[in-house]
């Protein structure tokens, strides 16, 4: 009877991700997580068929995380929860830059041939996302078409400033982030009234 696996895949998953958390997609090897986890190359190899599989299941899981972060919802905050989610995007963009450009910047020698980057789209089609816009959209009076488009062009300006912050091209100011979002997505509301003539 061979002997039991030290790690199980879920295990050999999350030190995966977590390597990538902390070093970035191009130290995820076989060699450099086997290494990390202190065995040979070998149990990784019986779970996974090749390393572009294992990639794979990483980027999965990254994606996986990345969501469960954004959903991170206060019910109790005086937020709004587009402010939330946004300020969650930023946040995420900051606090773990490295799994931001693997997700949505395509960061260089990182190409492979499943999808590795998301689009904006993709994003506000999200079916976790369905429930929370739909309850925006009935305690507001905006339709579900109207508040899907008016979130879209939140996360675009959203994606911009976490794309900013990740690249350590601007530093990150809380109070003025939400200041700027808040003003945003008023401005929003405010161009809606304007062209449904309220």
């Amino acid at each position: 009877m061979p002997p039991k696996p030290k790690y199980s895949k879920e295990e050999i998953l999350q030190s995966a991700l977590n390597l990538v958390r902390k070093h970035g997609y191009k130290a995820l090897t076989i060699r450099q997580l086997a290494a990390q986890l202190k065995i040979s190359t070998q149990p990784i190899m019986s779970c996974f068929e090749s390393s572009e599989q294992l990639r794979q299941e990483v980027w999965q899981s990254a994606d996986l995380y990345h969501t469960h972060y954004l959903m991170k919802i206060d019910e109790t905050s005086k937020d709004s929860i587009p402010l939330q989610i946004g300020m969650n995007y930023i946040r995420f963009a900051s606090q773990e830059n490295h799994l931001f450009h693997w997700l949505f910047l395509n960061e260089p020698g990182s190409e492979s041939s499943f999808q590795q980057s998301q689009t904006i789209n993709q994003l506000i089609e999200d079916p976790a996302l369905d429930p929370i816009l739909n309850s925006m959209s009935t305690e507001s009076g905006i339709s579900s078409e109207m508040m899907k488009r008016m979130f879209r062009i939140l996360m675009v300006y959203i994606h911009g400033y976490a794309c900013l912050i990740a690249d350590q091209i601007m530093e990150v100011d809380e109070e003025q982030i939400r200041s700027d979002l808040v003003d945003c997505w008023n401005a929003l509301q405010i161009g809606l009234d304007e062209t449904s003539g309220k």
